[in-house]
């Protein structure tokens, strides 16, 4: 893959950079085996700046640089708006539109197919970088202080690793639970290496299992099931990839742990005051489990995710510059009165808003997004410029509920999701609801509580088998409908695997 080509050379950039700076190798000619050597007695000396480096790509531009294409969450954003429950209310110039109108997003030929791909492949690629230089006689058994080290920086890299193949597949296959399972997956990187076909959809998702597993195992043997730091690793991120890989392929039993995992980590809620006034948009949330913490050095700018979602941010492409979203009203219908997590749209005809750039106020109007709308960090940066977050607790609760209510185990679902549905409403009764009932309860609780946030609509809804379909919305500007199935499947990019790659021998269908 050109691709690998290219990332090889930029990594070994990278990290012969950081060799120099720690005076490991200054010319920049060790083997693998020497750094071995090094990292038998000082890991940190050449993984931490490896790892760190991996982990920061969440925030590093994408593989295709434009304002809407900026790093992670901006072109998930790009798969919410390709459902029934995000609207495209008005937008700023031309971007996006093509995204919420469902046009050339998954044929071979077309950049949005790329970019995913790119990215990541290229996380895989940081990832395995770092296994390659595990040590071959490496001892997890041995609990000494350099093999706690070694077995946090490789349990990072299994969880990079893990969580990359669980997005590609999620993306470039269908559903498992819906035929995927028995389909080509996507090429099968465990080591930097050549091009290869695509691994069976099957052993894909054994891999990611397996990463996911180890990872936790690992991080809690070195003694970092969880970190102070929101912005590392460790095995509460890695248990969130797991439970994501197990409710996708049916492993109820293990999603449930894993979830559970995440949950007595992370049990504090998000209150009404911060989840209505934050703009979810800052790591001291309680719920946060990983996320990136703004600076000035590494923000993106107005085209960043807050700079899209916060309505109310001065400059920010999804603020002052009118690229402005809203929540379906079908959806926002069946959000209860005494919910609080309504309050975060505009529930009059329309309000006023001034920016302060400008000499007359906007009118927001009805179903507006208020959710992301974050107040200014300080005074002097913009509000474009916040943190990100990438997993919280909420996702947890619904996860766990949907496997125990796939599993027959209505009265634990019910009980989980009280958990999250009464915080939220305090009016709330326990639902007693069971089957097939009980899954649409959840469903439309997880619709609610992640509205807009890492393109979750779009993977649920291919998870669930939902399509799309807007009519009978009273304020979507686009009529799509859109059925189940092959549209939510991404096409392999021709551009940067199948030109390049002369072993790939079967793709998607049209």
């Amino acid at each position: 893959m050109k691709k690998l080509i290219i990332i090889t050379g930029s990594i070994i950039t990278i990290f012969a950079s950081c060799s120099k700076n720690l005076d490991i190798d200054p010319e920049g000619t060790m083997t693998r085996e020497q750094l071995q050597q090094i990292i038998k007695t000082k890991p940190a000396t050449v993984l931490e700046p490896m790892v760190t480096s991996m982990v920061a790509q969440f925030n590093g531009l994408s593989p295709v640089n434009s304002v809407d294409t900026r790093n992670f969450l901006v072109v998930n954003l790009l798969l919410s708006l390709k459902g029934n429950d995000m609207v495209q209310a008005r937008a700023s110039g031309g971007w996006m539109v093509e995204d919420y109108q469902m046009l050339n997003y998954r044929e071979e030929n077309q950049a949005r197919t790329a970019i995913y791909w790119g990215m990541y492949y290229k996380y895989i690629f940081y990832a395995n970088q770092i296994l390659d230089l595990i040590p071959p006689d490496f001892d997890p058994s041995q609990a000494t202080d350099v093999n706690k080290l070694i077995m946090k920086y490789k349990a990072a890299a299994l969880t990079m690793r893990a969580l990359s193949y669980t997005y590609l597949m999620w993306l470039y296959q269908d559903d498992y639970m819906h035929g995927g399972n028995t389909k080509p997956g996507v090429p099968l990187y465990t080591t930097v290496g050549s091009e290869e076909d695509r691994a069976p959809s099957q052993d894909v998702w054994n891999q990611i299992i397996a990463d996911a597993t180890e990872a936790v195992d690992l991080f809690t043997k070195s003694g970092l099931s969880n970190t102070a730091s929101k912005t590392d690793f460790d095995a509460s991120v890695a248990s969130v990839v797991l439970a994501r890989a197990a409710i996708t392929i049916g492993d109820w039993p293990k999603a449930i742990a894993a979830a559970d995992y995440v949950m007595t980590a992370y049990p504090t809620l998000i209150n009404e005051t911060d989840y209505t006034t934050k703009g979810m948009s800052n790591l001291s949330l309680t719920e946060t489990i990983f996320g990136y913490d703004y600076s000035s050095a590494t923000g993106r700018g107005n085209s960043s995710f807050p700079g899209w979602v916060n309505i109310k941010g001065d400059g920010g492409y999804g603020g002052s510059q009118g690229g402005w979203l809203a929540i379906d009203q079908r959806l926002y219908d069946q959000i209860s009165a005494t919910d609080y997590r309504k309050k975060n749209f505009v529930a009059d005809d329309f309000v006023e808003f001034k920016y302060p750039s400008a000499q007359e106020p906007d009118k927001h109007f009805k179903y507006y997004n208020y959710k992301f709308a974050a107040p200014p960090i300080d005074g002097t940066t913009p509000a474009y410029n916040q943190d990100d977050i990438y997993m919280r607790t909420s996702e947890m609760i619904l996860t766990k509920a949907e496997a125990e209510a796939r599993d027959g185990q209505d009265e634990n679902a019910q009980n989980t999701l009280y958990i999250l549905a009464h915080e939220r409403d305090p009016s709330y009764v326990k639902s007693t609801s069971t089957g097939d009932a009980l899954l649409k309860e959840i469903q439309l609780q997880r619709r609610i509580e992640l509205w807009g946030e890492s393109g979750f609509e779009f993977f649920d809804n291919k998870r669930w088998g939902i399509g799309v379909d807007r009519n009978g919305s009273a304020n979507h500007t686009n009529t799509k409908v859109v059925a189940a199935g092959k549209l939510f499947t991404l096409q392999i990019p021709l551009t940067i695997e199948l030109n390049y790659n002369p072993f790939i021998t079967e793709q998607n269908p049209l």
